[in-house]
């Protein structure tokens, strides 16, 4: 079908003024016509130039005039309205006929020859759809963010939204089209229906644990992350990982209170067979919210699994377990402790985990006279509890066992301590000077840095006292060459692996040699080897537990299995404490927390994964500590 007819541009003003003029011409005749012969004669003549002359010469200068003023007036093109709202009928009307590229070629005219019309935004927001239409839509994408700056009004910032979502989503850039469709749901007062509808499609369409995860990380806390996570605790239970989907699901419902896709998060939910009544409710107190969440789910999952492990098919369970969020708050670890206790009569509680719950929660445990296994490495301030139990990897622990061993094994004399300037670095500072000092060592130097550095360069200089060597020419050596000029026996770093990694590495580009370095179990870890191998070979640190331990083999290898990843220290610590109250509950039978009480400090030959025997009078664990060794650029066992 031809296009409408189109008017060239000012063709209109052109003809209405040509109109005026022409209109206008007759009466401005008379004062330039030649006399007729009738009036040719000298007396006609001669008073015309007289007063006649005059007479029409002023009227000749009022005629210009008005002409010089209307002609100004109608020269003047009339106002766009009636032209602009042509072009976007036009526009419409071709649209609504599917004639699309032609539709697109009147919104465009009116946007570059009418700029300054009202029709303007409206008109660029149709090349949008007209772009989205012919597959432009790279072209439609620029179009809709030029609109975004305009300040449009909720629902056209829905509709935006939404096209840029579309846009996206042809160009096979899913993440991007979730982004701009999670955009259009956060605009308060309009509906959402279709929007989230859009989300569920897109997501329903990934079938990876990858693609749904990374969804899942990127839109965390929004529609679209919670969607991926019901996908993903329906992708486990499916694989038969139902702790995985249970886990998952429970953070569904604390994280995304309230989504429209509860309804499906509690249908697998319910598709689980019902857990039978257990013999034993044992509490467990830990921070699955806030800050602290990702430490508060490891430690769980220790716990979980050693529950598993003594659960039989068809008999009733040992344990089971009533869990409480402390949220990182001494106050909510306080109550929980008073709610497991009185409400839920638990036999036991594991936990808490953090130092600022743990004076409240032991204190609330000792009155209520039920068993507290604490997670922390934080001595209660009440002191000796006869209800309260500690097992943790105590800062005290690991420097006793880390320098009892670099004095009589290793014959070391002489130590310094880099240590960083945070509360951790100067207690285990602290300790560690005590500690060599009582066991007749001597430090000769301590160093301090910033927690966040990463260049110790000047510390090392400063404390090793390394001068540079000029090196001689001709020679193809490195370019710079140090000497040491005062050297230690033994370094102490109380750092994380990935910062001590970086220590290292430095030392040995100053060439600090004769030292052997020292950590903590905060050292066991990937990071540590971003350290040139050289750097960190012989480095030695504590621990309680490492996955390359043949003896942990079983252990790592059934939570590798059910979670999807290795354990680490703190996970080991956890399993091993619920493995020890199992082995009192299924051994021993007690039928009251006194009882219970009483079987905690007895002795048990329990050998824990972490080095866990039992508890000593104190509460105190008894744990034996190991010493690691990064040898070949692997850490092994080197002593026990």
């Amino acid at each position: 079908m031809s296009p409408l007819p189109s008017r060239k541009k000012s063709e209109a003003p052109r003809a209405y003024a040509r109109g005026i003029f022409k209109a206008s011409a007759k009466p401005a005749e008379a004062p330039y016509s030649a006399p007729s012969e009738s009036h040719s004669s000298p007396s006609f003549r001669t008073g015309y130039s007289a007063k006649a002359g005059k007479r029409e010469g002023i009227i000749f200068c009022l005629l210009l005039a008005s002409l010089l003023l209307h002609g100004s007036v109608l020269s003047q093109p009339k106002p766009s309205a009636v032209e602009d709202s042509h072009l976007f009928k036009e526009g419409e009307t071709l649209f609504a006929r599917g004639e699309v590229e032609k539709a697109l070629w009147r919104f465009k005219q009116l946007v570059t020859e009418h700029p300054r019309s009202p029709l303007l935004n409206e008109s660029r927001f149709r090349m949008a759809i007209c772009y989205s239409h012919l597959k432009r839509h790279k072209e439609a994408v620029q179009v809709l963010n030029g609109l975004l700056s305009t300040s449009p009004p909720p629902p056209r910032m829905v509709q935006l939204f939404t096209l840029l979502g579309d846009n996206y989503l042809d160009l096979k850039d899913r993440i991007n089209a979730l982004l701009w469709y999670g955009k259009g749901i956060l605009v308060p007062g309009q509906p959402h229906d279709e929007l989230k509808k859009k989300v569920r499609s897109l997501i329903d369409t990934l079938d990876t644990e990858e693609e749904l995860s990374q969804v899942e990380l990127t839109y965390r806390g929004a529609y679209a992350g919670g969607y991926a996570k019901l996908r993903l605790a329906q992708m486990a239970k499916k694989l038969g990982y139902d702790s995985v989907a249970r886990k998952m699901l429970s953070e569904l419902e604390k994280e995304y209170p309230g989504m429209d896709y509860s309804v499906q998060a509690k249908e697998v939910s319910e598709s689980f067979p019902l857990p039978p009544k257990s013999k034993y409710r044992v509490g467990v107190v830990l921070p699955l919210s806030g800050i602290y969440k990702s430490f508060g789910e490891k430690a769980l999952d220790g716990i979980r699994l050693a529950v598993k492990e003594k659960e039989s098919k068809g008999k009733i369970p040992l344990i089971s377990l009533i869990i409480r969020d402390s949220k990182g708050s001494a106050s909510e670890a306080e109550k929980a402790v008073e709610e497991l206790a009185k409400g839920e009569k638990v036999i036991s509680i594991i936990g808490p985990l953090l130092s600022i719950t743990v004076d409240r929660a032991s204190q609330k445990a000792q009155q209520l006279k039920v068993p507290l296994l604490s997670l922390s490495q934080k001595d209660p301030s009440l002191g000796k509890g006869e209800f309260i139990f500690q097992n943790s990897l105590t800062p005290v622990d690991q420097i006793q066992g880390l320098v009892a061993f670099a004095i009589k094994d290793l014959e070391l004399r002489t130590f310094a301590v880099f240590y960083p300037n945070s509360p951790y670095g100067f207690h285990f500072k602290n300790l560690f000077n005590q500690e060599i000092v009582r066991m007749g060592g001597r430090v000769l130097g301590t160093v301090v840095y910033q927690e966040e550095q990463t260049d110790f360069r000047q510390e090392i200089k400063g404390f090793f006292k390394v001068e540079t060597i000029q090196r001689q020419a001709g020679t193809k050596k490195k370019e710079e060459e140090f000497k040491q000029g005062l050297s230690v026996d033994g370094l102490f770093i109380p750092d994380t692996h990935d910062r001590v990694g970086t220590i290292l590495s430095q030392c040995a580009y100053f060439d600090i040699k004769g030292t052997t370095f020292l950590g903590t179990n905060a050292w066991n870890g990937s990071g540590l080897f971003s350290a040139d191998a050289k750097a960190i070979e012989g480095a030695i640190f504590v621990d309680a537990f490492s996955k390359e331990d043949s003896r942990s083999k079983n252990f790592v290898d059934e939570f590798q299995k059910e979670y999807k990843r290795p354990p680490e220290t703190l996970e080991a610590i956890c399993y091993d404490g619920a493995r020890f109250l199992q082995e009192i509950l299924l051994s021993k039978s007690p039928s009251t927390t006194s009882e219970l009480k009483e079987e905690f400090r007895k002795f048990h030959p329990f050998k824990g994964v972490s080095g866990l025997k039992g508890f000593r009078e104190d509460g105190k664990a008894n744990r034996t500590l190991s010493i690691f060794r990064v040898k070949n650029g692997q850490i092994e066992l080197f002593s026990q």
